[in-house]
C-alpha cells in the first residue's frame, strides 16, 4: 500500500483527554481496557485479544501505520488519572477517510463523554482540510455505537446486509450502518479547460428533446418520417 500524503497530528489535546499515537509502554492498559475486555469488542470485526503479545503486535502495526500514513491510531488518555479510555483509528485513503472508534466499557459515562467530544473535535478538523472530502464510518446495527454517529454529524447512508463477522459473537457475518459525512467539493479553477466543459454542457442542455430521442432511437425516426410521408 502506497503511502498517504496527508499527515495528522501525532498529539491532540484537550481539557479532559491526550490523545497520542499507542506505545509499547501502553499494552498492558490497552489489553485490560480494551483489546482483551469482552464487552469492548463484542462488535468489532476481530478477535478479541487473549494474550498479551497480540497487544504488542497491534501497538507494532499502529508504530508502522504512523510511519507510513496508512493506518492512524491514537489511544485516548484521561489527563486526571492517566488511564487509557478509549481508541480512535483512521484509515485515509483522501478523498476519504475511514473513521474507527473504541470506548472503553471500564471508563464510565464521564470519560466516555469526553472521548466523544475529542472526535467531534477531530471530525471538524478533518474536513476543514483541502485533501479530505468524505469520512465514513460502519457500525453494527444491533450495537450501541451507532446510537451516537447522528449526534456526532454523521448521516446514514445505508444498511449492508452480512457486511463483515463478527467473531466475539460467533457471527461469521453481521449486518452493519453505513455512516458519512461530507463536504461540498469545490469549484475548479477557471482555465481553458473548465471554460470548454462549460460551454459544452450549456450547448448540451440546449439540445431539443426530440433530438436527443431520435439520434438514441434511429429505428423509430425512421418509422415515424414514414409515416409523415404516407
Amino acid at each position: 500500500m502506497s503511502p498517504s500524503p496527508f499527515r495528522f497530528p501525532a498529539l491532540i489535546e484537550s481539557a479532559d483527554l491526550l490523545m497520542r499515537p499507542p506505545e509499547p509502554r501502553d499494552a498492558e492498559a490497552l489489553f485490560e481496557a480494551m483489546l482483551g475486555d469482552a464487552a469492548t469488542t463484542r462488535d468489532l470485526s476481530f478477535k478479541r485479544h487473549t494474550q498479551l503479545d497480540e497487544t504488542l503486535a497491534f501497538i507494532d502495526d499502529s508504530v508502522q501505520g504512523w510511519r507510513d500514513g496508512t493506518l492512524i491510531r491514537w489511544v485516548l488518555e484521561d489527563r486526571a488519572s492517566g488511564r487509557l479510555t478509549g481508541m480512535i483509528e483512521l484509515r485515509p485513503h483522501p478523498p476519504r477517510v475511514e473513521v474507527g472508534v473504541m470506548i472503553s466499557r471500564r471508563g464510565g459515562a464521564r470519560r466516555r463523554r469526553a472521548g466523544l467530544h475529542a472526535l467531534r473535535k477531530l471530525l471538524a478538523w478533518m474536513l476543514a482540510q483541502p485533501p479530505i472530502l468524505r469520512i465514513y464510518a460502519y457500525c453494527a446495527v444491533d450495537g450501541d455505537a451507532h446510537s451516537s454517529m447522528e449526534k456526532l454529524g454523521f448521516t446514514l447512508e445505508a444498511k449492508l446486509t452480512n457486511y463483515e463477522c463478527r467473531p466475539n459473537r460467533g457471527l461469521l457475518a453481521g449486518d452493519s450502518y453505513l455512516y458519512a459525512m461530507t463536504r461540498p467539493l469545490q469549484a475548479p479553477d477557471d482555465t481553458p479547460a473548465t471554460r470548454w466543459l462549460n460551454e459544452y454542457a450549456s450547448l448540451d442542455a440546449h439540445l431539443d428533446t426530440g433530438d436527443v430521442h431520435d439520434a438514441a432511437n434511429p429505428h423509430a425516426a425512421a418509422e415515424e418520417s414514414h409515416i409523415v410521408a404516407s
